[in-house]
């Protein structure tokens, strides 16, 4: 991925701008009409001191009060209206890059958040944001108007003592190696600082939504250890940002002081020499604090301007993580999806660990494949590459003839019921998460999924039936009400292919028999893949598969399997002899 420098991040930010720049140079406008009142007020107090103090022409008194009035004025008007303007672009450039984020965090694949963390992401889409908006917000402003106030501060004093000009003057040059230095230290710092509070976030987040873990284990004390480590690193940090401040921002504050007893000095001597008046010496006092201002302020700006080009860095780089997953040119999708699939030859692997082998399998339209093998043998990866979560590193596996890489990725996907192995639900209504993927889906079909799913054997008991909001990660319910729940939302999309991946496994026998019983119906016609540990619920597949350390070990349907006395027959066998030994200590 290419590394982008300062600049590169200044343009990628103006970009942000470009679709609002008539608000950017409207206000603009409004600001260099605000500078130009504030450079003309000293040269209204010359005239006062000049003319009407020191010459007693009183008669001008009022007109040249009337204009530092209305001076005022146009500052106040001015100042709001491009408040306004400037809140509405940012607000309105930060909806773009939020949106167009997520959306782009949407197309990422299985892969991206695999090694990405969730709280790491969430830092970036808010305090990262709300570090550009406010770049957005004040920042161009106020490099605009230091800059322009301090060139305007210059020309105007030049015109009235170029003498005092030249002699602050002689002050910028250290302000300025010094602003350079404090900008080369800062920004490092500003960069770890915004990687540890990525961290922080992740803790706290992976340990709020871990909480029952935490308390089940009676971890609190532990947790806190490590969140206090993490809290008081991200202090540390901030302590050696607020070091570096005070080691550079008073000495500038310093220099930029100066600035006046030397302009006094010098305009003292002038004054005393008849060269310049003591009106014009007042104008020139009142230039010096646009001249000064500017350069007190750099490090301010220095401190808005690198913390908003970090966070834009930060943002930028999810920007620039293209999906390893994208859709294909020329993307086929069949006239009607039956449910055809093939794999051929596949090998797969997370990095460098080949987790599939040679993976040679053949799913005809309406039959049931049960996958089965020791935990870590590659079952629950096989499924996912049905529907291109993750792409094969060679073979192929087709889906009604049509290699998935050549499939268009939404209508493939929307082909493919899963009910995953962790299940998760929304904190939501049941209702709407059994149509999670049939949004439009009638209450009668919610209400027809459910039953297929023996779900409304407990939604009927709820307070609000349907209509109860689960909580989050569906904490409400129990694992056997989430699974059936997630059986439910797979069924009511009427998918060509069903994935079941150890569906039943938080669910009674008994419930488990009743859901296999209801899913006959539903089965027919689809093809469907079994994951599962229970005998009870592979058995009648057509064909069952037998995965060891990634390779098909073994293949054939329950009476094959028996009757070859292998890996199949060995699960059966301690399967019975574990509910025997159950049963005889329940006796």
């Amino acid at each position: 991925m290419r590394r982008y420098t300062k600049v590169d991040t200044v343009k990628r930010i103006w970009g942000l701008v470009k679709p609002y720049k008539k608000h950017l140079v409207a206000g603009l406008v409004l600001q260099s009409l605000v500078i130009l009142s504030y450079l003309i007020k000293p040269y209204i107090t010359t005239y006062i001191v000049d003319d009407v103090i020191s010459l007693g022409n009183y008669d001008r008194l009022l007109p040249l009060c009337a204009g530092l009035i209305g001076l005022t004025l146009v500052i106040g008007i001015c100042n709001f209206t491009r408040s306004m303007l400037y809140e509405r672009m940012s607000q309105s450039a930060m909806w773009d890059l939020r949106t167009g984020l997520y959306a782009h965090l949407q197309e990422m694949p299985y892969e991206f958040y695999d090694k990405h963390r969730v709280g790491e992401i969430m830092s970036r889409m808010t305090g990262d944001i709300d570090g550009v908006r406010h770049l957005l917000a004040a920042g161009i402003v106020t490099v605009f108007e230091n800059a322009v106030r301090f060139v305007g501060a210059f020309i105007f004093m030049m015109t009235m003592s170029w003498q005092i000009t030249l002699l602050v003057l002689t002050v910028t040059p250290f302000i300025a190696i010094m602003a350079w230095t404090f900008n080369k230290k800062v920004r490092p710092l500003f960069r770890q600082v915004r990687e540890q509070n990525a961290t922080l976030n992740t803790l706290t987040q992976e340990n709020l939504a871990g909480m029952h873990v935490v308390k089940a284990f009676a971890q609190e004390p532990h947790e806190e250890e490590k969140f206090n480590e993490e809290n008081q690193k991200l202090a540390d940090m901030h302590l050696k940002v607020s070091w570096l401040w005070s080691s550079f921002v008073p000495f500038m504050d310093l220099l930029g002081a100066l600035c006046t007893p030397i302009a006094l000095l010098g305009g003292m001597l002038l004054t005393m020499n008849g060269t310049l008046s003591i009106g014009t010496m007042v104008g020139v006092t009142g230039y010096i604090w646009m001249l000064v201002g500017p350069m007190r302020q750099l490090p301010n700006i220095i401190n808005m301007v690198t913390n908003a080009i970090t966070s834009a860095e930060k943002l930028f780089y999810y920007v620039d993580f293209g999906a390893s997953i994208k859709e294909p040119e020329n993307a086929q999708t069949p006239a009607e999806f039956k449910g055809h699939v093939v794999f051929d030859h596949v090998n797969f692997s997370y990095g460098h660990k080949l987790v599939l082998k040679d993976i040679c399998l053949e799913a005809k339209p309406g039959e049931t494949v049960a996958i089965m093998g020791a935990t870590g043998s590659g079952k629950s990866t096989l499924v996912t590459l049905l529907g291109r979560f993750y792409d094969i590193q060679s073979g192929s596996i087709t889906i009604d003839g049509i290699d998935v890489r050549r499939h268009s990725i939404k209508p493939l996907r929307r082909q493919i019921g899963y009910v995953m192995q962790e299940t998760f639900l929304f904190s939501d209504t049941l209702a709407d998460n059994i149509r999670f993927g049939r949004p439009d889906g009638t209450m009668e079909q919610v209400e027809r999924s459910a039953k297929v799913a023996q779900a409304t054997e407990f939604i009927d008991h709820m307070p609000q039936g349907y209509e109860t909001v689960v909580g989050e990660r569906g904490l409400g319910l129990s694992g056997g009400q989430k699974q059936r729940t997630a059986i439910a939302r797979a069924v009511m999309i009427d998918p060509a292919i069903l994935i079941l991946d150890d569906s039943t496994s938080a669910v009674d026998m008994e419930t488990e028999y009743q859901i296999q019983q209801e899913l006959k119906e539903v089965l027919k016609g689809r093809t469907t893949f079994v994951i599962a540990h229970r005998i009870s619920s592979v058995k009648n597949a057509d064909q069952i598969i037998v995965l060891d350390n990634g390779e098909i070990a073994e293949r054939g349907n329950h009476k094959t399997l028996m009757e070859k006395g292998g890996i199949y027959y060995q699960m059966v066998m301690d399967q019975m002899s574990s509910a025997v030994k159950v049963e005889k200590e329940v006796q």
